[in-house]
């Protein structure tokens, strides 16, 4: 009996110190401090998270919905979609200036950016996840033999450049994008590489559908795209993606070794549901 009872108290006495344990681990992560001011309207529009100390976050001169796509998307990829919140959410400029209490990874500076937003703009969201036509990149050869223009990431940059230390899935390791012969890959995934097939200037070839990863590949590589891509800021969606598409397709089969079909995709969406202007500190 007196055993019993010993066991039953250090139960009770475990308890609270469980709770308090579980609370601590879902405590959000927050910045050891932060400014949030507004801006002139006419400071460049920024996207996406620049490369920074591990231990500060910078960001200039971005609206609320760039704010959330850079705290709620993975790797600024495209599978995400921010919309919703008050008219100003699209057209007020602010700028952030963050410092964490010690070095972070991308998806931590991520992590604690989304506090900052609930805290200071009092931003609420709801998220969920739909599934549109998309196209999809398969291996194309039967013995997985990749293509002449794509190799296994040797763990240096093209550009001679130190590659980043994060190694987040959805971040390339070295300077990746458009460019000279057309799209370069340096260290990244193949989420990657998809990704970067769905923004606008290969996006417009294929009537403003995005392309996402299906080779089963989880390794990084070094990859070129030998194509004529539009400039960025004219890409249009085209009205027949059916033709325009096609060359765009074979120039991936016949230089990466794969394929690219229709078939539903995954789509994140984030709805603003409630925000607010933030006190300027």
């Amino acid at each position: 009996m007196h055993r019993a009872r010993l066991l039953l108290l250090a139960g009770w006495m475990l308890w609270p110190i469980s709770i308090w344990a579980q609370e601590r681990a879902t405590e959000p992560l927050r910045f050891e401090s932060a400014t949030v001011v507004q801006v002139d309207p006419g400071t460049p529009q920024r996207r996406g998270i620049p490369p920074t100390d591990p231990e500060r976050l910078s960001l200039k001169g971005m609206t609320l919905t760039w704010l959330v796509y850079s705290a709620y998307e993975e790797g600024m990829g495209t599978q995400w979609k921010v919309q919703g919140g008050p008219e100003w959410t699209d057209t007020t400029k602010f700028s952030i200036e963050a410092k964490a209490s010690k070095p972070s990874s991308t998806h931590e500076l991520r992590m604690m950016l989304r506090t900052l937003l609930a805290e200071r703009f009092g931003l609420k969201v709801r998220e969920e996840t739909v599934e549109p036509e998309v196209y999809l990149l398969y291996l194309d050869r039967n013995d997985g033999t990749l293509g002449r223009n794509i190799r296994e990431w040797d763990g240096t940059c093209v550009t001679g450049q130190k590659p980043t230390s994060d190694d987040d899935p959805y971040i390339p390791r070295c300077a990746s994008g458009f460019g000279g012969p057309g799209l370069v890959v340096d260290g990244g995934t193949m989420f990657v590489a998809g990704d970067l097939l769905s923004l606008p200037p290969s996006w417009g070839f294929l009537g403003g559908k995005m392309v996402e990863d299906r080779t089963g590949l989880k390794g990084r590589y070094s990859m070129r795209l030998e194509f004529k891509f539009g400039p960025w800021a004219q890409a249009v969606r085209s009205p027949n993606p059916d033709e325009t598409s096609k060359e765009l397709i074979e120039a991936v089969r016949d230089q990466w070794g794969m394929r690219i079909e229709k078939g539903k995709g995954v789509l994140h969406v984030v709805e603003i549901e409630h925000a607010e202007m933030p006190p300027e500190k």
